[in-house]
């Protein structure tokens, strides 16, 4: 028998190609239709390709002989053509795919996995074990680069963080519907805008694989940085210039976010791609979880504030509408908050250290056309969000659709960064091979 990948010859009590290790198919009993062998590794479930024997003289092909006996020719049936329309939309796909790829100067995601990446978010771990996995990014809790893991993280940390604020936030809700004591009302805005940006930052932290940023840096960031990222989006709002319309909350507020990164963290000392991605979602996260308490707040007071001065009262500005519609925002806005400003900041703040890297930055670096291709990405996702015909779509369509965009483009980026730790590492790997062999050289050689 012949092998119908490689064409090799099979002896035929072997049941794979010694040559490329394919299955062999064995003829069933009528000699027209061939039963494929599950391979090696290979589930049985997985559907296998039809094979047909073809007359002993079949055209072009020569009668395969072994040990004097003629031996069948097999071929594979072709498979039935997809549907047009579903070739359209795979090609639709792929072109929109090829099109972000070019404009984020990112490559196909390899091996990436979603069910892997978050395979580890229930093992159970002691109370030494987080606080270990915690204590990182100090001069002595930083892990040597020899030592940092390069392939696809997992981290866990950010859904515990998750559900711990999630039932906090609900049982002061209940607390509060069944007190009516509005002493619980500051706190439901507190964590139901805080709640979901501080989880999706622990994520980007725990996708901070050098373990160089300390969590009192990511701290302050988150504080300092969404104050500043606010105070320069507002000063940017009164400027003329900005009046852009549907674009203009894109720009003004991207514009700002970027800024307040590149100001407050343009440290030589953090030089790597995932940093700057860790960096931009501090500063998204702050700035979404400060606009979400703003929402929340003129949701729930401010109709009742009008009120309380047409009718003079001073008390109980808090209606009973107002709270629902406080609680009905901060539910919305922190389901689509980690595919909005946490993602988009992570993104451009990404691309922009993937052009500064280890060097004090320039102003020209703003203006590296790498950098402002994959800018233009967040602006667009922030715009096309805000935009009233594309929030027409039923079902949150606008943000689900450039939510998974931004984050297609952030895992893109997470994929450079790894790569580039990867790169360290062997060059520091090379470095510390040539000192060895220097060492090891004979007085008289090297002088």
């Amino acid at each position: 028998m012949y092998c119908v990948q490689c064409g090799s010859s099979v002896p035929p009590e072997d049941k794979f190609c010694r040559n490329c290790g394919a299955a062999v198919y064995q003829a069933s009993g009528n000699g027209s239709e061939v039963q494929p062998g599950a391979p090696v590794g290979i589930p049985s479930a997985l559907p296998q390709p039809a094979l047909q024997a073809v007359p002993a003289v079949y055209p072009g092909v020569p009668q395969p002989v072994y040990q004097g006996v003629p031996q069948p020719v097999y071929y594979v049936v072709p498979q039935a053509a997809a549907h047009p329309h579903t070739l359209q939309q795979l090609n639709l796909l792929r072109s929109l795919q090829g099109r972000i790829q070019s404009l984020a100067s990112t490559e196909q995601l390899e091996g990436f996995s979603l069910s892997q990446m978050f395979s580890e978010v229930f093992k159970k771990r002691t109370a030494a074990q987080v606080e270990e996995y915690m204590l990182v990014g100090t001069a002595k809790t930083t892990p040597a680069i020899e030592l940092v893991e390069t392939g696809w993280p997992k981290p866990w940390l950010f859904f515990r963080l998750l559900a711990t604020l999630v039932v906090a936030y609900f049982a002061l809700t209940f607390l509060f519907m069944r007190t009516g004591n509005t002493n619980c009302i500051p706190g439901m805005m507190f964590l139901g805008s805080f709640a979901v940006p501080s989880a999706t930052l622990i994520l980007f932290y725990e996708l901070n694989t050098p373990r160089n940023v300390s969590l009192l840096t990511v701290g302050k960031l988150f504080l300092f940085g969404a104050v500043v990222s606010l105070a320069v989006a507002l000063l940017g709002y009164s400027l003329p210039i900005f009046d852009l319309g549907t674009w203009e909350a894109g720009i003004v507020e991207e514009v700002a976010k970027l800024l307040t990164v590149v100001i407050v963290m343009r440290s030589a000392r953090y030089k790597y791609i995932l940093n700057g991605i860790l960096f931009g979602a501090t500063v998204g996260a702050g700035f979404a979880a400060f606009e979400t308490s703003g929402y929340a707040l003129n949701e729930g007071f401010l109709p009742g504030l009008l009120q309380g001065l047409i009718g003079g009262q001073t008390q109980g500005v808090a209606t009973h509408g107002g709270v629902v519609a406080m609680l009905h925002i901060l539910l919305l806005r922190g389901i689509l908050a980690p595919l909005g400003h946490v993602a988009w900041t992570a993104i451009a703040a990404g691309a922009f250290w993937r052009v500064k890297g280890d060097r004090p930055f320039n102003v020209n670096m703003l203006f590296d056309v790498h950098f402002l291709k994959a800018f233009a990405i967040p602006v667009l996702m922030h715009a096309l969000w805000d935009a009233p015909a594309f929030m027409q779509l039923p079902y949150l369509g606008n943000d689900i659709i450039t939510g998974v965009i931004s984050w297609y483009v952030v895992f893109g980026l997470v994929q450079q960064g790894l790569r580039q730790v990867k790169e360290e590492q062997r060059a520091h790997l090379q470095t510390n091979l040539e000192r060895v062999e220097a060492s090891m050289q004979p007085a008289s050689a090297v002088s």
